[in-house]
């Protein structure tokens, strides 16, 4: 039934596009954005500008991203944004850009308050998504779906979402901390290894899974010595496929020779767009970490991995997870 709804969501979309994405006239839109403030339009917006990529991503995954004028540098996904205007990153912002845009809306992160208070120092009207948590992308989903009145379709895209991942971590979530594979995840090599400990979304990613966070224990995100990198002894370490050179370096090191991660050769490169992003390619992130805890450590032997084959994700795109060897 809910397959048969989302197909009913995706002829909707197409039908939008046909018809040059028309909305309905609805009056008096409103929503409470992630800063809890009171956003009102009075009629959907026709021309949004998107800061930051996972918001251009939801965007796009409610179907209104034909009404999208502009983004952010670092917005790349869906490919269609790669026509659209370039209006500098959230924290170097072209405002003469975005002011020629003429938008309607322009959809920002709660945390960059300078862009926000700018913009509507402009008279633009801004609304900020949380962008943090899993739970943040389900959210930020209805709200634009909301202020963009496609509120029935985005809410039936994050309920699919949301029921996913809850599969996923009704299955793996209560294995026992002493059966999960350690994982050390790496974000960046600034003057340290950059990790990610509890309260970030890829904390609960990897806790869904059934792998253990050798950071777990400190919240936010973190930057560990080499000295706590070995003395935190992960069975498995996780970095991006931008990150391979630098992390090479340190994993070439003598003294990393003894950590099991490396002993083992489980050292996994994944995308760094969609593992790093709270948006609805979130569940990639969840599959991909689900496949590296079935590698390192298989629970079910002969049995399909939740989400897999009912998202198809893996089929579709193909490998997600490029494991090093030697």
């Amino acid at each position: 039934m809910k397959r048969k709804m989302m197909l009913v969501a995706v002829v909707l979309c197409l039908l939008m596009s046909v018809m040059g994405g028309q909305v309905s006239a609805v009056e008096g839109l409103e929503v409470i954005d992630a800063r809890g403030e009171n956003i009102t339009l009075d009629s959907p917006p026709e021309r949004i500008v998107s800061y930051m990529p996972s918001n251009t991503e939801l965007l796009f995954h409610i179907g209104v991203g034909d009404r999208v004028v502009g983004v952010d540098d670092y917005s790349n996904y869906p490919p269609e944004v790669d026509a659209l205007p370039k209006v500098g990153d959230a924290f170097n912002p072209d405002y003469e850009h975005i002011i020629d845009l003429e938008p309607d809306l322009v959809v920002a992160a709660s945390y960059n308050t300078m862009l926000i208070d700018t913009l509507e120092g402009y008279g633009i009207t801004v609304v900020a998504t949380h962008s943090t948590s899993v739970e943040d992308a389900y959210q930020d989903m209805r709200m634009l779906g909301a202020i963009c009145d496609v509120s029935e379709r985005a809410d039936e895209l994050a309920s699919y979402l949301e029921s996913s991942i809850d599969e996923i971590a009704d299955e793996y979530g209560d294995i026992p901390e002493d059966e999960r594979p350690s994982v050390l995840y790496i974000t960046g090599t600034y003057e340290g290894i950059n990790t990610v400990g509890a309260g970030t979304f890829i904390h609960e990613l990897m806790d869904n899974a059934g792998l253990h966070n050798v950071a777990g224990d400190d919240d936010g995100w973190l930057t560990y010595s080499e000295e706590e990198v070995i003395a935190s002894d992960p069975e498995v370490i996780i970095t991006t496929q931008g990150l391979k050179t630098s992390v090479e370096e340190y994993i070439e090191r003598g003294s990393w020779q003894v950590i099991t991660a490396v002993k083992n050769d489980a050292i996994y490169y994944v995308d760094g767009d969609y593992i790093s992003r709270p948006g609805p390619r979130v569940i990639q992130a969840q599959e991909t970490f689900v496949e590296i805890k079935e590698e390192e450590r298989p629970e079910i032997e002969g049995e399909d991995i939740p989400g897999f084959t009912a998202v198809g994700f893996i089929a579709a795109l193909g490998l997600l997870v490029y494991k090093r060897r030697r």
